[in-house]
């Protein structure tokens, strides 16, 4: 008769779902905030943990990733769609956890629908100088120089742009990521992306470049990604030819060229540029930058920390013009 009271006993237990002094009986997790369809590469948002128990400390979830890949999230619960597909994330609290579905597609700058949002601010620089602001909520800013000429440029909040020039030396325009006032960032944890469609007319002078560009420092090593062109850049501007490698629907050929005592964002200064050029122009698609760095490093090209990376457009003379109608950039961070 003991052992079946002792028995009842602890059936009863169970069933109100006591536990030991200290512990947390965890009834239920739900996650709240996932989108209800699909988002775009680049979207962000937050994740929420709750529970049916008040004595759950929600704050306390450990979030987790199926897939980073497609989308990863941080110890907030802030989630970064990285690329297409699906996968799962997860909020754990001791031994009970929630999942949610996330869905991913692919940006595609050739149908979708950006245009020139926001207002707009149309700025003819200063000769000779740098002239650059932040643009809207984008956390991108932009860019205009030149030597001589007729030139300007109207940026939209959203990140689009468009520049003219006439009768210039040498004319730049573009829109991404300035750490200038920084000593640069460190590319170890950084993905660099770019969605773009561009329109273009008129001539670019005896050099053009249209795609990326940027400055690293420490070493000092100027680089360009060219997507599109006037006229196609040769061996000349480029220098050595390194290799060549696949990515975003094309090969690219890579180049490395020695400035000696030329202007530079330290000033004259001797350094390197690297080039990758595609084989094909295009005016619109997806720009992997993070692949390039990593294929310039494995042929040998050291690289530095990051001070800056723009879409751009840049001409040593002609007169024409450059219509970026769709301007995604996207690091890779969630904050």
């Amino acid at each position: 008769m003991k052992r079946i009271l002792i028995a009842l006993m602890a059936l009863t237990l169970i069933a109100t779902g006591c536990e030991k002094k200290g512990s947390t009986a965890i009834k239920d997790l739900s996650i709240n905030g996932a989108p209800e369809s699909a988002v775009l590469v680049g979207e962000k948002f937050s994740l929420t943990v709750e529970s049916t128990s008040d004595d759950v400390d929600v704050q306390t979830a450990e979030w987790s990733s199926s897939d980073p890949a497609v989308a990863k999230v941080n110890a907030d619960g802030r989630v970064l769609a990285t690329g297409p597909g699906t996968c799962e994330i997860s909020a754990l609290i001791g031994e009970i956890s929630a999942k949610v579905t996330v869905s991913v597609n692919d940006r595609n700058p050739f149908q979708d629908d950006m245009g020139h949002e926001g207002t707009s601010k149309t700025t003819q620089g200063r000769d000779n100088d740098k002239v650059h602001f932040s643009l809207g909520d984008t956390g991108l800013n932009g860019e205009i120089w030149y030597q001589g000429g007729n030139n300007s440029v109207m940026y939209y909040e959203n990140g689009t742009f468009k520049a003219t020039w006439s009768g210039t030396n040498d004319f730049y325009a573009g829109v991404g990521y300035d750490y200038a006032e920084e000593s640069g960032v460190n590319l170890e944890n950084m993905q660099y992306d770019c969605y773009f469609k561009h329109s273009k007319a008129g001539s670019g002078g005896g050099y053009n470049y249209i795609g990326i560009h940027g400055w690293m420092v420490n070493p000092l090593v100027e680089f360009y990604i060219v997507d599109d062109w006037y006229n196609k850049p040769g061996p000349g501007l480029l220098g050595q030819k390194k290799g060549e490698f696949a990515v975003d629907g094309d090969t690219y050929e890579i180049w490395q060229n020695t400035r000696v005592q030329q202007p530079s964002i330290m000033g004259t200064a001797t350094f390197v540029q690297y080039y990758s050029v595609r084989r094909s122009a295009r005016s619109y698609g997806h720009i992997q930058i993070s692949k390039h760095f990593d294929k310039w490093e494995f042929l040998g090209m050291k690289l530095g920390k990051l001070y800056e990376v723009r879409y751009y457009v840049e001409v040593g003379g002609g007169s024409g013009s450059l219509d970026c109608t769709y301007l995604f950039m996207s690091d890779g961070q969630i904050e």
